[in-house]
């Protein structure tokens, strides 16, 4: 794709989110927005398969890449994935990933990037080798594929090795990327908040409490300092 390409794309995920995001009023409809936009997400992922000709290995019950303990999103994302499941987990299943998010908040909370990025950790959601969440999932979780699983293999079994390669196809992960960031951009320009956040952190304050969604709603940072991503220090 070219930089046409690319600027197109995320302007027509940015329109169309941004269209959804204007007749929102309440919670609900905030998060019925961001999974139309996750839903426009996996339409894009099927035709960029189709196009390049992309053989994906990933298969449920891999699992090795629900390992990575650095996994970063956005508030919106976070509140669409918490309302997914409560509507559709018992009381007693959001009581355990409250208990897991919490107990991966508060392992990750002192690391450094580079710590952080060596961490191998299962994500709360993840249950026998598969996500328990899969159709409520974040963007980054559906950008996510890969051509190869040894390649995932080896960087669960090797978490040190930052420079190892990476599986997915590289046109379709970039394209997909800049797609998510078009709706990202959408929220942000209605002025929701902008920050980054640990996925797993971020899920253990809200369902934890409803105190971040109103924030949220109010245009404020949702979450804890704590919660926040880990980024480079400036040097």
């Amino acid at each position: 794709m070219t930089r046409e390409d690319l600027l197109e794309l995320a302007t027509a995920f940015r329109d169309a989110a941004a269209e959804d995001i204007a007749g929102a009023e309440a919670a609900e409809q905030f998060h019925a927005a961001t999974l139309r936009a996750h839903a426009r997400l996996n339409q894009l992922e099927a035709q960029l398969f189709a196009d390049y000709e992309v053989r994906v290995d990933c298969k449920a019950g891999c699992g090795a890449c629900c390992h990575l303990a650095k996994i970063d999103t956005r508030a919106h994302e976070v509140f669409a994935l918490a309302d997914w499941i409560r509507k559709n987990f018992t009381s007693a299943e959001c009581d355990a990933v409250l208990e897991r998010a919490q107990a991966h908040a508060a392992a990750v909370a002192g690391l450094t990037l580079e710590q952080h990025l060596r961490t191998v950790r299962a994500c709360p959601l993840l249950r026998d080798m598969k996500c328990s969440a899969h159709p409520g999932r974040p963007g980054v979780c559906r950008i996510g594929h890969s051509q190869d699983v040894r390649i995932c293999e080896r960087a669960f079994q090797n978490p040190d090795d930052l420079a190892a390669k990476s599986g997915s196809h590289a046109e379709t992960k970039l394209a997909m990327t800049v797609a998510s960031d078009g709706s990202t951009f959408a929220f942000i320009e209605a002025g929701f908040d902008k920050t980054a956040y640990d996925l797993g952190s971020a899920l253990a304050e809200a369902l934890a409490s409803p105190e971040p969604q109103e924030r949220w709603l109010r245009g404020e940072p949702a979450f804890s300092e704590s919660a926040k991503a880990k980024q480079e220090t400036p040097g």
